[in-house]
């Protein structure tokens, strides 16, 4: 497939260098010397065309082809003919790309015809002798004959004139039209063709070659006055930025095809990198374009055009590095970059102005293509090549690796032996280590268990002690009343009505009652069975608080109160709150009941509250200033409802590093011998049971807040 691309691309080159040397062998004589060029171009628009024709400014062009630069504003340039030897002939204007032009035939003094573009046919717009605006030299005696012309463009303006025969003129349409065609079929010819690879192949490269043809060729069309063939004059605002356009997408295409063919990313990476800035600049010029301002986009185009002279470093250092496509790359881009500097160095003048010089740029870029078709076949069997290259380094490495691994595998069953030995004795080892861990973890949690029960226990003592001594008192107290009541009652009971000494027995029974302060004994009865009554309540309560505490079905999960636990957790711990902390408790009236494991919220109340009521005793301070709040309340978060706990205290708060460890085994701020670091464990162990969450806040020098939040 690579030799038949060669000879279909070489047979083009040669067809388009036989036309080109046939096209060449025309000689023209060009008469810029003979024209005059008027320079106060706004002066002229203020005057009428005839004072125009005989204004005194106008200036003697003095090139073979005049150059009248790039500028926005009019331009004038006036011919005097001869209207004995040239009637009859055309004018003719080499120069396809004029926006604006007008010319005047003008008799002693009098306009006599006027042309639009120049000669039209059948009136349409396309011209009658090929590309070039022609203008006919009117059959007619005059004492003076000029061609005027006004001009304007958003391109550099040179004007290679002639004066010819329309035979003449016509051949040299005609010949220049087949260059043209053989140029367009052979731009069309490796379009499809490079389309049809890309199809086929899937390589990118080939739709970025496509691309590429596409807007070099078309540019090449549209400089050359070819674009009116493809009825662009139909959008006059597209029509009017054509080459700008075209220009703008030349330059980009031509740029991502360089920087992936050359594989400037992995060869040349900062030629990659100051070839992507390019790309700004080319959608400045791309928006100038768009908002009409046509003569800076075209400076701005020519500008980023410079950057194909980094092409070539960039080929030179990919060739070097062993990518051999490259070598086509740089001879095209080279020859290409010759066409454009003979083409340019003719618009400035240093060089003649004929056929050679003026298809140049044409040629060299037909050229350019062939070779980088020829490019892009080397670079399948560089690809192919590297592919072949990879299998082979691939076959090699896995017959190492393979060789490697049969040696490694007789060394590893060795290994293997001697590590299975001493892993079972390692994990002897670690079974016996692990027996006597999990030994020693279940004694720290039965003793943080019994630590509990003795806190409990003392906690009831203390409770139970206070309602009983009471009563006792009062019953001691009560017996003596009731022996003075019994000593009263006595003496009645021995009272005989039927005695003589009646009186005197009642009146010695009223010494009695004035003796013994019977009101006092009656109002000091009531008192006493009053207290013992309010002493028996308070121990029915604590009973009943222990019992809720305490009871049997703790390790059940039922419904049970948040509210009820928290009171009996409370009266166990009463006798932690003397001279210790203030409770505030806010229990809302609401509250739904949750399933739960009674005898394990107790626990988890009971360790909060401890160790609330322990870091605010460590501080030394008033009782007043220990606050202890606990409230309860239903909440409503992410459409779930929750029973909501908050236990708040007013201690020294803890840091971010401690409150981070506070839920770990073992982790405890307390000194050693006065805790086991297990309470808060045990606490996070029996919430994760209940799908609860807990939300600590601390600050510190402020308190620290436990929230705890239950699925209902």
């Amino acid at each position: 497939m690579a030799i038949a691309t060669r000879t279909r691309h070489w047979r083009a080159w040669c067809v388009l260098v036989f036309i080109g040397v046939a096209t060449a062998g025309a000689a023209q004589s060009l008469i810029g010397k003979r024209v005059e060029v008027l320079q106060d171009s706004l002066q002229a628009d203020l005057m009428g065309l005839s004072e125009v024709i005989e204004y005194d400014a106008w200036d003697p062009a003095n090139q073979t082809v005049p150059s009248l630069g790039l500028s926005e504003d009019i331009s004038w340039i006036r011919l005097k003919l001869d209207s004995r030897s040239e009637n009859g002939q055309l004018i003719e204007i080499q120069n396809a790309g004029i926006d604006e032009l007008t010319g005047y035939m003008v008799c002693d003094g009098k306009v006599i015809a006027t042309y639009d573009r120049g000669v039209l046919q059948d009136g349409a717009n396309d011209g009658a002798f090929g590309t070039y605006p022609t203008f006919p030299i009117p059959l007619v005696e005059c004492g003076e004959l000029y061609a005027v012309f006004r001009m304007k463009s958003s391109k550099p303006l040179l004007l290679p004139m002639r004066i010819a025969g329309p035979r003449e003129v016509l051949n040299d349409a005609h010949k220049r039209d087949i260059l043209f065609a053989a140029y367009f079929g052979v731009i069309l010819v490796m379009l499809l063709y490079n389309l049809f690879l890309f199809f086929s192949v899937g390589d990118r490269s080939y739709l970025e070659y496509s691309l590429f043809i596409f807007m070099i060729g078309g540019t090449q069309l549209v400089l050359n006055g070819y674009a009116p063939y493809f009825n662009v004059d139909a959008w006059p605002w597209f029509n009017t930025r054509i080459t700008q356009f075209f220009g703008v997408f030349s330059g980009l295409t031509t740029i991502v095809f360089a920087q992936n063919f050359l594989r400037l990313n992995r060869y040349v990476p900062w030629l990659h990198k100051l070839l992507n800035g390019y790309f700004v600049i080319y959608l400045v010029a791309l928006v100038l374009a768009i908002s009409g301002q046509l003569v800076w986009a075209y400076n701005v185009i020519n500008f980023c055009a410079a950057a194909i002279f980094f092409f070539i470093p960039g080929a030179i250092i990919t060739m070097r590095k062993g990518y051999s496509p490259a070598k086509y790359f740089l001879l095209a881009f080279s020859i290409f970059i010759g066409a454009v500097v003979v083409f340019v160095m003719k618009d400035a003048g240093v060089i003649p102005y004929n056929a050679w010089t003026f298809f140049a740029l044409p040629l060299g870029s037909a050229i350019e293509m062939v070779l980088l078709s020829l490019a892009l076949a080397s670079r399948i069997n560089q690809l192919k090549k590297e592919s072949a290259y990879a299998r082979e380094e691939q076959l090699r490495i896995s017959q190492i690796n393979e060789r490697m691994v049969r040696e490694q595998n007789t060394k590893l069953e060795e290994r293997v032996r001697d590590r299975t030995a001493d892993l079972q004795e390692v994990n002897a080892n670690m079974r016996t280590t692990l027996e006597e861990l999990q030994s020693a973890q279940q004694q720290l949690v039965q003793s943080e268990k019994l630590a509990s029960i003795g806190q409990l226990t003392a906690g009831i003592a203390h409770e139970l002690n206070n309602p009983i001594n009471f009563v006792s008192s009062s019953a001691q107290s009560l017996r003596r009343d009731f022996e003075d009541l019994n000593a009263i009652i006595d003496l009645v009971k021995s009272m005989d009505p039927s005695a003589d000494d009646l009186n005197e027995q009642v009146n010695g029974v009223k010494e009695k009652l004035s003796q013994l302060d019977i009101e006092f004994t009656q109002q000091e009865i009531e008192e006493l069975l009053n207290g013992i009554e309010d002493g028996t309540v308070r121990t029915s309560e604590i009973v009943k608080g222990l019992r809720i505490f305490s009871r049997m079905d703790g390790d059940n999960f039922i419904q049970a109160q948040l509210n009820e636990l928290i009171e009996s957790t409370l009266i166990v711990l009463r006798s932690n709150f003397t001279d210790a902390a203030v409770l505030q408790l806010d229990l809302g009236e609401e509250m739904p009941p949750v399933m739960c494991q009674p005898g394990r919220m107790n626990q988890v109340f009971m360790n909060i509250i401890t160790n609330a009521l322990q870091a605010m005793d460590g501080l030394g301070r008033e009782t007043e200033e220990n606050i202890l709040s606990i409230a309860t309340d239903r909440v409503e978060s992410i459409g779930q409802v929750w029973a909501e706990v908050r236990i708040k205290d007013a201690g020294p708060g803890m840091s971010e590093a401690v409150k981070s460890q506070i839920f770990d085994p073992f982790f405890t701020t307390k000194p050693v011998g006065e805790g086991t670091g297990l309470g808060l464990s045990i606490v996070m162990g029996i919430l994760r049971d209940h799908n609860a969450e807990v939300e600590v806040e601390s600050e510190e020098g402020v308190g620290t807040e436990f929230i705890i939040r239950f699925p209902i």
